[in-house]
């Protein structure tokens, strides 16, 4: 317990609510209060017999909390958000099998799930992908007791299969930044034409576009993405890449969400990172118009009859 307690700030840091991590850049789900270490797998399932996989399940909460444990199979839509569709012959799912299925963690306890992968039938060469659930059963007073919102935790870990060769083909076909009213994004169209997924790795940096020095001069940034980092100047904003997957034989636009408040001006978005091995080092110029879309867009307020009615009435009298 001791040192679980020890664990507990570093990991809750890294896992707490987190399924965007645990798989990949997936969607998060809601984990009230819920931890898992390590975030993903992957599993070579060549043999038919693999070894078994240890998943720490935490419970920061000072209650006991019952979980349940479950398998599916899913897929990623065009707008990168994780789907889950039915199992076939070929699905990792169907061949994972786990251990327990159904447990309490006590208050600022722990608890190991083991899996492993026992395929069925021969698995085609390629990537297999499976996601396993740890969800929280609802307490049996919460109803009874709480008459508003019941908060259910759930944890997604990413589960990867592997057979065969695998390659990994990344393509960055194109990056813009889109400024949109109320919405700066980047937008990265990357194509995967490999039988395994690809995504990015790395950070970018944004910078006025008159102190620019030009995308082969500029360095990558220590410990980005942690609070405590300073970002130097003349640098205004900096952050991580995503990391959402492109699955096989897809082509995406994944999206990275520019919270910053820019004043307007020229900017460059300076990119480095990777897309699999392949290096990213650009600089994508763009723009941060005049008009203020919060104006722009509030909508009119149309006067009530008593205020058109004293509106004349005032008119007639300064006449």
């Amino acid at each position: 317990m001791k040192r679980l307690n020890q664990m507990l700030p570093k990991l809750k840091n890294i896992t707490l609510g987190l399924m965007g991590a645990l798989a990949l850049g997936l969607q998060p789900a809601n984990a009230v209060n819920l931890g898992v270490t390590p975030s993903k797998f992957h599993v070579d399932i060549t043999s038919k017999k693999t070894s078994s996989q240890a998943i720490r399940i935490l419970n920061f909460d000072t209650k006991p909390v019952e979980l349940k444990v479950y398998v599916q199979s899913w897929t990623m839509t065009e707008q990168n958000k994780l789907q889950i569709i039915p199992a076939e012959e070929q699905s990792l799912e169907q061949w994972i099998v786990f251990t327990p299925s159904r447990f309490t963690i006590p208050p600022r306890g722990s608890q190991t799930v083991r899996f492993a992968v026992r395929p069925r039938v021969k698995p085609r060469s390629g990537e297999h992908r499976a996601i396993l659930f740890v969800e929280e059963v609802p307490r049996r007073d919460s109803t009874a007791a709480n008459k508003g919102v019941n908060l259910i935790g759930k944890l997604g870990i990413a589960i990867y299969g592997y057979t065969g060769d695998i390659k990994r083909v990344g393509v960055l076909n194109a990056v813009k930044v889109e400024t949109k009213p109320k919405a700066l994004n980047a937008v990265f169209d990357i194509s995967s034409q490999g039988n395994g997924y690809v995504n990015m790795q790395g950070q970018y940096t944004i910078w006025p576009a008159a102190q620019y020095p030009g995308a082969e001069a500029t360095q990558p940034i220590a410990n980005i993405g942690k609070p405590e980092t300073k970002i130097p100047e003349p640098v205004v904003h900096a952050g991580l890449l995503p990391s959402t997957p492109v699955l096989p034989d897809s082509r995406r636009q994944v999206l990275l969400p520019i919270k910053k408040d820019l004043p307007p001006g020229k900017y460059v978005l300076d990119i480095k990172g990777d897309l699999n091995g392949v290096a990213i080092k650009k600089g994508i110029p763009f723009t941060v118009p005049e008009n203020n879309p919060v104006a722009t867009n509030r909508p009119r307020i149309q006067p009530t009859s008593e205020q058109l009615r004293n509106s004349l009435r005032n008119s007639q009298q300064r006449r």
